[in-house]
């Protein structure tokens, strides 16, 4: 596992939180890295606490280079004024880069400047660790960090951008992306957005899709009585749930039997119940709130579909390709999604599952009742497996990316 100089890879990984819930697709990435002997280092500002980690997401820790929440302390800025000293050079070039990245708001500035102090605070122990490359999670802050790091160290840096990064939060990403060795776009409609951007080298942009542990085989399959549909994901706009409480409605009205488990948390999720109250689904439908990302198997295995109604928010945010669209289909669960983004990427209509436009009730709803009628679930369940084997087997994909990281390594 060496670069063509012969040093071998010393990968720097860094994430605004280790073990977000949320983002446990970066756990099973760092997971599977591990696994596969990767050597390397991670850095976040925060570790989520969790009590569902496997053994060998905890051994992460062991590998834990902290970046600090608040960099301006003392003994950081003792760090910080130390890196300017020993490479004024490189120092400079960092805060050249803060200016050039133009940001279009006060706020961002000042979160880019956090990021240089940040970079500087943790610069010496990632020398002394003989890091050869800094890879980002999402083109925000992680990549400015990495960016400013880069600078201070000559060590160069790459990333993966996921939807909210490129298409909300999206301050100074020509210029991450100028600085950057490389960008995996994780989707192809990732991809050719960002190729389409203002930038220098769109050819050092490709795609890598994230990936699960695929299971070894689908379980013998007991359908559920009555039909029990899944949602999964966080209470937001984006993930479309209020057009599902209004889909069910529809279902009910038209006298199907069914169920649907809606899993999450968030701040929409008073308004959801209000919605199920008022429309009198509460037999219907089931807030379950959160379920530890590791605890999730118990609830693909008693439900026949996943029901992901996604859309562009008010803000532009969207999914690019969502992380439960793959623990669903490895437990062989076809999948009804709003068709935004790279989401079609991952779901063939008639294959594994059916596409609805976003927003569109009447559309969901029957999509929804053609599944519930469906005479042949079983071919759509091979489909969701055939999927998971020909595009996101995280062994194979976490194997492409290293190759990546091997060839860009100083």
């Amino acid at each position: 596992m060496q670069h063509s100089s012969g040093e071998p890879l010393r990968l720097l990984i860094i994430v605004n939180r280790l073990f977000e819930w949320s983002q446990n697709f970066i756990t099973r990435e760092l997971t599977e890295l591990d696994k596969q002997g990767v050597q390397m280092y991670v850095s976040a500002r925060r570790i989520v606490s969790r009590d569902d980690l496997s053994p060998r997401e905890k051994k992460l820790l062991d590998k834990y280079i902290p970046i600090p929440e608040n960099p301006f302390t003392p003994s950081n800025l003792v760090k910080h004024f130390k890196i300017a000293l020993q490479k004024p050079r490189a120092y400079g070039r960092a805060w050249k880069a803060l200016f050039m990245m133009r940001h279009n708001r006060v706020s961002k500035f000042f979160r880019g400047l956090t990021c240089l102090f940040r970079a500087a605070a943790i610069a010496g122990v990632v020398v002394s660790k003989r890091i050869n490359l800094i890879h980002a999670h999402f083109l925000t802050a992680p990549a400015e960090t990495a960016l400013y790091l880069s600078e201070l160290t000559g060590i160069p840096y790459g990333g993966t951008a996921y939807a909210m990064d490129i298409y909300v939060d999206n301050s100074g990403l020509n210029r991450k992306i100028d600085k950057a060795a490389y960008i995996n776009a994780n989707t192809g409609a990732n991809e050719h957005f960002l190729k389409n951007l203002d930038i220098s080298d769109p050819a050092k942009i490709f795609k890598i899709h994230s990936g699960i542990e695929v299971l070894p085989a689908l379980d013998v399959f007991a359908p559920p009585h009555p039909f029990r549909f899944i949602a999964v994901g966080r209470l937001v706009p984006k993930k479309g749930f209020r057009y599902l409480v209004e889909a069910c409605k529809l279902l009910k009205q038209q006298g199907l039997q069914f169920h649907c488990d809606m899993i999450g948390i968030g701040p929409l999720a008073g308004e959801l119940k209000a919605q199920i109250e008022e429309l009198e689904l509460s037999s219907f439908i089931s807030l379950i709130g959160y379920v530890a990302p590791n605890g999730m198997a118990s609830y693909y295995k008693r439900s026949n579909l996943l029901v992901a109604p996604c859309i562009i928010d008010a803000t532009g945010d969207r999914d690019g390709l969502p992380n439960v669209f793959l623990e669903a289909m490895n437990f062989g669960l076809p999948v009804i999604a709003g068709n935004v983004s790279g989401i079609a990427e991952g779901v063939i209509a008639g294959e594994n599952g059916w596409l609805v436009p976003p927003s569109d009730v009447e559309k969901l709803a029957a999509a929804m009742h053609e599944a519930i009628a469906h005479q042949d679930f079983q071919k759509l369940r091979e489909g969701a497996r055939r999927m998971m084997l020909e595009k996101f087997d995280l062994r194979k994909n976490m194997r492409d990316l290293r190759r990546v990281f091997e060839k860009h390594s100083a």
